[in-house]
């Protein structure tokens, strides 16, 4: 019997585009990350920051000219803060039909949702959240985030999208306990899990556990791994996400300690078929160039080609 093929993308962040880190030294531009992708032998993308490939038509011709699939899009929503859960809808809305309307043909790109990573205590504390329960939510507005996960997860389906919750770091969805709270409430006739590996190392969870614990709603995958050196370091000196993201938490694959060889290992004994999206969340220094960023994405490519990915 074959082993089920897993198929292998990139997105922006890996090359400094993100949503978190904004004063980064530079920026490429997005047609230059598009070739890049494919000179570095990726199958498709995801979106990046909405509008960063362009509008809808400027997208579907930029993958569809280079044979790259759109595979998905990371969608935060503020799910525990019921007042702008209208806004968040409406804007969820719009930026569905961004990807709808710029899939190339042949397209699947799923709806990548996540809390969202803009509430000042969880990003101070990032990493270290057991260790603040003023950081934890209330009953009440943990079962807001659960409803309006749902709530969105069924406006995404409407329009024809298969969803899945991405648990991120500084937001109220980090810790393997928030994850197993998170996963033991959600309508798995809804939504699925997007396994972080590297995000799921930082919030103190274990890659590998959560396969097993979690292969039967495992819909995507973003392989990253996960310096702990660093987020000792951090800790210690009682800063959060975002000093964590400029001292390079996430590094190159096989560098960390997200144990992606067992993760790989994990998800071809569960019979895992679908992407992974290799994320390295970069910040961009003046000693970046695009010839280090590239080279940097090369080895990460090479090293799953290790694996006969």
């Amino acid at each position: 019997m074959s082993t089920p093929r897993m198929r292998v993308a990139g997105a922006p962040v890996s090359f400094g585009v993100d949503e978190i880190m904004v004063d980064d030294a530079w920026m490429p531009a997005g047609t230059d990350v598009l070739d890049w992708l494919v000179d570095i032998g990726m199958e498709g993308t995801e979106l990046g920051p909405p509008g960063y490939l362009g509008d809808a038509d400027a997208l579907r011709d930029g993958l569809s000219s280079r044979g790259l699939e759109l595979v998905g899009s990371f969608l935060p929503l503020h799910f525990s803060r019921n007042e702008v859960a209208d806004e968040d809808r409406a804007w969820l809305a719009t930026n569905l039909a961004l990807v709808r309307d710029g899939a190339p043909e042949g397209s699947r790109p799923i709806a990548i949702l996540s809390d969202q990573f803009d509430e000042p205590e969880r990003m101070a504390h990032s990493g270290q959240i057991d260790r603040h329960p003023e950081t934890w939510l209330s009953a009440a507005r943990f079962d807001a985030l659960i409803d309006n996960l749902h709530r969105a997860a069924e406006l995404c389906r409407s329009q024809g999208f298969d969803v899945v919750i991405h648990p991120h770091a500084g937001t109220y969805i980090e810790t393997a306990d928030e994850i197993a709270r998170v996963m033991d409430r959600i309508d798995p006739s809804l939504l699925g899990l997007c396994l972080d590996t590297g995000h799921f190392r930082f919030g103190g969870a274990d890659p590998t556990q959560a396969v097993h614990d979690y292969h039967e709603i495992i819909r995507h995958v973003h392989i990253k791994d996960c310096r702990t050196a660093v987020m000792d370091g951090v800790k210690a000196e009682g800063k959060g996400l975002e000093e964590a993201l400029r001292r390079g938490v996430f590094c190159e694959l096989g560098t960390g300690d997200s144990g992606i060889d067992s993760v790989i290992n994990a998800l071809r004994e569960h019979d895992y078929s679908g992407w992974l999206v290799i994320e390295q969340d970069q910040y961009l220094t003046a000693a970046d160039t695009p010839e280090s960023v590239v080279a940097g994405q090369r080895a990460n490519r090479e090293y799953l080609r290790g694996f006969g990915i």
